[in-house]
């Protein structure tokens, strides 16, 4: 036999044995590994297989043993066992991964499956205690460091060690020697691979093969669930533990427990795979968000909405029998997909607007007022959020709708009885309010200003510092739409609005309101009617530049891109520097706005930069055109512009983009296509 799962107990004993890892081979060796099992004369630089077999069979068993050693030369033994015959060892395998059942056998003597030989490394082991503990290590990721393993053991060490003669106490008094004394135990007979501190000689880690770590799960079976759920009970350690309500909900406040570099990066998996409904949903509670932002990243936080979304989705769907949940903790199930659909990045922005109105809309459905009002309240208002987001169908329906759910909740809802939730409810109308294009529009406006200022007569500065910063944003941006007063001066009280709030969003706490904040300034500034204008757009380009350092590319594209399409208006319109070197940054930003704000993503975002690309190559801000090609681009541009702008879908911007088409034909001498463009306009 070519191998043995005994690995250093037995090599010790063998002469001019070779010590190989039950680990992943360099890439140089793995085929010569498999050829070796499978019977085949190697010859010095010479492949061990045909470009045949590697096509049929020999990538598809490094594919699936991820190159790991013993299973290499298992598969390789049962190939070689069977005359060359691969197919139905490979098939097997594929289909039969971890079957101890399965054998391939040419008549005389069968070859275990990798399955049965991992078991023969299993029961080497000496205690029982070392096989309790060892399929734990089925849910851990491949490296796990010596204090996650302290509390990944702590029950099964919790229940087994006095049996198995070996002492330990809670996780934190878990000995070191006792944990080292478990892995030295599973290195003995190849299970796992230590990893010691280059510095202190310590022994700091275990790294587990994705396929050891596959026949851990697989001895786990069907506590799999309740493992997981134990590990995140070692790390809460009481936290949260408080009881549950009437509808079988309770808040899992993971976030209070402190990141161990393990922790936030894994416990929504565990919950998942736990099935823990009210550890999912609190997945969703704004200190989780902020949480992983801050101490990870927003992509992080992404890659926990994913994991969310899958696991919520099939609680919803679950049709098992005798697995019921109560109305209301099913409608928290609804109102958290809303809220993770509201927030998540991947799968397009109109198809996640879509999913937030309707599981919103099942959450208001499944509950009624009496049954739970504040929940329902809040469901009501986040239906509205919902709606005022959404991308599809016609925009003016939405926004009524939209404003009649803030409404509804604003009626069953009063600020004596729940002031945080009333002025939350207030912002919720104002935004939607600023946004309405039925009605005049004059008088939306100031009824948001209205609605924010309510907002802000319990969200104070004191009392809720970041929630005034935030409605300091909206606040901002009403007056920077607004039509009543003096326009200077409503540009001044945006200015204002949005300086305020950065006195409290700051980069490290609020990365993603820092970053709004200063992405708004920024076009206040560029739009400022008092003061210097130069020295304004100065100031918006260094707000956008500002915004750019948290808006990336990878954690919120759309909004990076709508950071570099402001910018480029800024530095095609700037006063200061070389205006050529202008241009060129200009025209560089709006090609990478462009990137994101694709005309199937994001049509009216891409008509708006493609106009803006066009005053650029016109030359309407700047010394006049710039010659025929540009003015040629700058039709071609704006062309493209009015193939999304319309007059029933943006009015001001199709008139503005035939304007400017009109000019620039003109300014190229194209007298009869500008007559064509005024009769198409008619």
């Amino acid at each position: 036999m070519p191998f043995s799962t005994r690995s250093e107990a037995v090599f010790a004993s063998v002469p001019a044995a070779t010590l190989m890892r039950i680990d992943a081979l360099p890439v140089q060796n793995v085929q010569l590994v498999l050829a070796a099992g499978a019977g085949k004369t190697v010859t010095a630089g010479v492949p061990p297989f045909s470009s045949g077999e590697e096509n049929a069979w020999v990538r598809r068993v490094l594919a699936k043993t991820e190159c790991h050693a013993l299973s290499l030369v298992t598969v390789g033994s049962m190939i070689g066992d069977s005359g060359g015959a691969w197919r139905g060892v490979v098939e097997a395998l594929q289909r039969r991964w971890m079957d101890p059942s399965l054998e391939c056998s040419d008549g005389d003597a069968p070859w275990p499956s990798v399955r049965a030989a991992l078991d023969e490394s299993f029961w080497t082991l000496s205690d029982e205690v070392f096989r309790a503990v060892f399929p734990a290590l089925g849910i851990p990721p491949a490296r796990v460091c010596l204090p996650v393993l302290a509390r990944l053991w702590q029950s099964t060490l919790g229940e087994s060690v006095v049996a198995g003669g070996t002492s330990a106490g809670p996780v934190d008094g878990v000995l070191t020697s006792n944990v080292e004394q478990l892995v030295n135990a599973l290195i003995q007979v190849g299970l796992v691979r230590r990893d010691v501190d280059d510095a202190s000689g310590d022994l700091i880690a275990v790294n587990v093969h994705p396929v050891v770590g596959e026949y851990a799960l697989s001895l786990l079976g069907d506590a799999t669930p309740a493992t997981h759920q134990q590990m995140v009970d070692a790390y809460m350690n009481g936290l949260g533990a408080v009881s549950r309500d009437a509808h079988g909900w309770r808040r899992v406040p993971f976030w209070e427990v402190p990141d161990d570099g393990y922790w936030y990066d894994n416990v929504v998996r565990h919950v998942a795979a736990a099935g823990d409904v009210c550890g999912l949903i609190s997945v969703m509670d704004p200190e989780w968000q902020a949480a992983r932002v801050r101490e990870s990243s927003l992509l992080a936080f992404q890659a926990d909405v994913e994991l969310m979304l899958t696991a919520l989705t099939a609680v919803i769907r679950d049709a098992t029998p005798g697995v019921t949940h109560p109305p209301v903790l099913l409608g928290r199930v609804h109102a958290a997909l809303a809220s993770a659909y509201t927030e998540r990045f991947t799968g397009g922005r109109w198809l996640n607007m879509e999913m937030a109105v309707m599981h919103w809309g099942s959450a208001v459905a499944l509950v009624p007022h009496a049954d739970a009002p504040v929940l329902w309240t809040e469901w009501q208002s986040g239906l509205g959020r919902a709606c005022r987001a959404l991308v599809g169908g016609v925009r003016a329906d939405s926004l009524e709708a939209a404003i009649a759910c803030c409404q509804r909740a604003l009626h069953a809802s009063t600020r004596g009885a729940a002031p945080l939730q009333w002025a939350a409810m207030q912002v919720s109308l104002g935004d939607a309010l600023i946004d309405r294009v039925v009605g005049d529009a004059s008088n939306s406006i100031e009824a948001a200003i209205a609605c924010y200022y309510k907002a802000l007569e319990v969200w104070t500065r004191e009392a809720a510092p970041l929630d005034w910063a935030s409605t300091h944003i909206n606040l901002g941006a009403a007056y920077h739409q607004r039509d009543a007063g003096d326009q200077a001066i409503n540009m001044e009280a945006a200015i204002a609005c949005y300086s305020q709030a950065l006195e409290e969003h700051t980069r490290s706490l609020t990365p993603v309101q820092w970053g709004m904040a200063n992405h708004n300034l920024g076009i206040a500034y560029y739009h400022r009617l008092l003061g210097d204008k130069a020295a304004a757009i100065e100031s918006a380009i260094a707000c956008f530049q500002s915004a750019l350092t948290v808006r990336t590319r990878e954690a919120s594209p759309f909004r990076w891109g709508s950071t570099q399409h402001h910018l480029g208006m800024a530095f095609r319109d700037r006063m200061f520097g070389d205006p050529a070197t202008n241009r060129k940054t200009a025209a560089a930003c709006f090609e990478s706005a462009l990137a994101v704000r694709t005309r199937a993503a994001a049509p009216i975002n891409w008509a708006e930069t493609q106009y803006q690309m066009g005053v650029m190559h016109h030359g309407r801000h700047g010394e006049g055109a710039m010659g025929a090609a540009d003015v040629s681009v700058a039709v071609a541009c704006y062309s493209r512009a009015l193939k999304v702008y319309t007059p029933e879908a943006a009015p001001q911007q199709w008139m503005d983009a035939n304007c400017s088409l009109l000019q620039a034909l003109v300014d190229g001498g194209s007298w009869s296509a500008a007559v064509e463009s005024v009769m198409d306009t008619e």
